[in-house]
């Protein structure tokens, strides 16, 4: 599989986060969603409880990895840790675009030095940029300039809301990734985000992909969520083609 950020159909942008307490259940949710979403998301509470296993054996039920560690440290320990994430084959990973200029380059020469000596896919790094539980004044500028500090460090792209995508896409151009969380669909499912939008608000000011963990982990129907959410990216994206 090629690095290369294309636009892609509604299953490969929709990334399911599995934030949930241990692997026999992110297991039994991924097995819910498989065929709705190509990519699942680990964050630090799986990876924490279950460790590379979670991984493997996410990968081994036919799942792309996002790795969403948030790694944020000095640039050879930031490195080693993306050049672990690469061993893992994982398909996407996370560093805090707050880190220093320094940190940001470290990882992204870090990956692709060890998939070139691994001979594997290179994964794409994305920075953190502001998160969507914070509604602070000035969140969308900074979201900016950290993406615009991303890009000239050499990332793939970055993790932001919605709410500042247009002005990323705008300033940035069409091939730097854009990740959103915070996707909800009508005014449920808020809990502790802030700045949330509908998976076609998301797609129309420009993102590509989106990252939906509770409004389908913790639904009654996940599936039915998934494909609810689906359906919206889908008339999106054929809005866009009509336009």
């Amino acid at each position: 599989m090629s690095s290369k950020l294309v636009r892609r159909p509604a299953a490969s942008r929709l990334i399911v986060a599995l934030d949930l307490p241990d692997l026999a259940s992110a297991l039994r949710m991924a097995r819910r969603v498989r065929g709705l979403a190509e990519t699942v998301k680990i964050g630090s509470a799986l990876f924490t409880a279950e460790g590379p296993e979670a991984i493997r054996r996410l990968r081994a039920l036919g799942f792309e990895v996002f790795l969403d560690l948030k790694f944020h440290d000095i640039p050879s320990t930031v490195a080693k840790s993306c050049r672990a994430a690469v061993a893992h084959r994982v398909r996407m990973l996370t560093v805090h675009a707050s880190g220093q200029s320094e940190m940001l380059a470290a990882a992204a020469e870090g990956v692709r030095e060890e998939a070139a000596k691994r001979g594997v896919p290179r994964p794409l790094v994305v920075g953190v940029t502001v998160l969507t539980s914070v509604e602070a004044e000035g969140a969308a500028r900074l979201a900016l300039a950290l993406a615009a500090a991303a890009k000239r460090a050499g990332l793939d792209g970055v993790v932001a809301s919605a709410h500042e995508v247009s002005a990323i896409r705008r300033r940035l151009g069409k091939t730097f990734g854009i990740v959103c969380p915070g996707i909800r669909l009508g005014a449920g499912h808020r809990e502790d985000q802030r700045r949330v939008a509908s998976p076609r608000e998301a797609i129309a000011r420009g993102a590509d992909w989106l990252v939906v963990g509770r409004p389908i982990t913790e639904a009654t129907d996940p599936r039915g969520s998934a494909q609810a959410i689906l359906k919206d990216i889908e008339e999106a994206n054929r809005s866009k083609r009509n336009v």
